[in-house]
């Protein structure tokens, strides 16, 4: 299997302003460098859980400002996200892309994920 495998677990990302950051919040277990092509589908086998992100605010110089990209195999567990406030560095409302995430939201979190196509 490509890329190894384990875990990561009881993680914590706290306190942390943001200056112009690309993907200020990601997970991407599906990564691809670009430059290398074509990108094939990447099978990961590490089990992400448990992380937490806590008091984020700031700007993002990508319009995508959260972004878990997480295995269809072994899918982001418990990730949790407490009082974010992320925004583009025009000042326009950032967006969140998420797959394949179990997420659970505490306080005011923006951007929020409209769907995390969780099925396990």
């Amino acid at each position: 299997m490509k890329g190894g495998s384990g875990s990561a677990s009881n993680i914590k990302f706290q306190n942390i302003e943001m200056d112009n950051v690309t993907n200020p919040i990601i997970i991407n277990q599906n990564y691809c460098d670009k430059k290398k092509k074509p990108c094939k589908k990447m099978d990961s086998a590490v089990q992400i859980s448990n992380v937490l992100y806590q008091n984020i605010t700031g700007k993002s110089a990508s319009d995508v400002a959260v972004k878990f990209d997480c295995s269809e195999k072994f899918p982001c567990k418990e990730i949790k996200m407490q009082n974010i406030l992320l925004i583009c560095e025009e000042g326009e409302p950032a967006k969140a892309l998420c797959n394949n995430v179990q997420l659970s939201y505490i306080g005011n979190v923006n951007p929020r994920c409209n769907s995390q196509k969780y099925t396990n």
